[in-house]
């Protein structure tokens, strides 16, 4: 999406702000759109941002690394219970929704390895599922490693920023233990791809991937399919929807056997 202003509750956006966005002017033109939808607003960054243009936060304010000085232990688990009990607070408090926008380098000011993105990222978009919030996540450039933030793109349904640094692919949920894929799984994309399919492995006895909007998977795709399938013992992934060359493929290449615990769904 070009602009944040189409997003609205059941949206989980992945903004890259690069060093020519104007970060705070989107972050005030965020904020006040909330304000006028009935949205309660959250906004997890610095306290010097002016969120809005008398310099007053539209919403909730919170600072991680200030909470983290202070001594609270704020990390991205904090962020994500926080926005679960505000969404709950709002719906009982007769707002429209709860509207996120968080700045990442904020909540992991020291950096973040690919797996702790993949398993934030995914545990916010179930958040989302209930349409009870709208969740934009900024990933300011140069406050993250460039494969960093290709891992983060490519678990947000929705992305903001540098067509270039988009992944081929996205993954998102689209219900419990489900998850839908989209585009293109090739080279490129495999190890984003493995990274997000072990995480979800690894806290479900079976992940269902509904590939009907799946345009390709190569051979490198495929084999990061069967890695993270068999990276926990006792898991599986039913792969629901999957075209004609992508059976071929997975037989040809020898996949289609009872010890990887992979099922091509009728």
């Amino acid at each position: 999406m070009p602009t944040l202003d189409p997003v609205g509750a059941g949206d989980h956006v992945c903004w890259l702000v690069g060093p020519d966005d104007d970060f705070t002017a989107t972050a005030r033109a965020f904020a006040a759109d909330g304000a006028l939808f009935g949205e309660k607003v959250l906004l997890i960054g610095a306290p010097d941002t002016r969120w809005s243009p008398d310099g007053a936060p539209q919403g909730l304010l919170v600072d991680p690394v200030a909470e983290r000085a202070g001594g609270a232990a704020w990390g991205a688990a904090t962020m994500l219970d926080m926005v679960r009990q505000e969404a709950e607070a709002a719906s009982r408090q007769g707002f429209r929704a709860l509207r996120v926008l968080a700045r990442m380098d904020r909540v992991w000011p020291g950096g973040v390895s690919p797996r702790e993105i993949a398993r934030h990222e995914l545990d916010m978009d179930n958040l989302v599922l209930a349409r009870t919030a709208v969740i934009v996540c900024a990933y300011h450039r140069s406050g993250f490693q460039p494969g960093t933030l290709e891992q983060a793109v490519g678990v947000h349904p929705h992305g903001l920023g540098t067509r270039a640094e988009m992944p081929g692919f996205r993954m998102y949920s689209a219900g419990t233990d489900c998850w839908s894929v989209s585009g293109v799984v090739d080279f490129e994309g495999a190890e984003t791809f493995r990274t997000a399919l072990e995480e979800l492995v690894a806290r479900s006895a079976t992940v269902r991937l509904r590939c009907e909007d799946l345009a390709l998977v190569d051979a490198a795709g495929m084999r990061a399919l069967v890695d993270a399938a068999c990276e926990t013992p006792g898991r599986r992934i039913v792969v629901e929807n999957a075209d004609e060359t992508f059976r071929r493929c997975w037989s040809l290449l020898g996949y289609d056997v009872p010890q990887i615990p992979v099922e091509l769904a009728p």
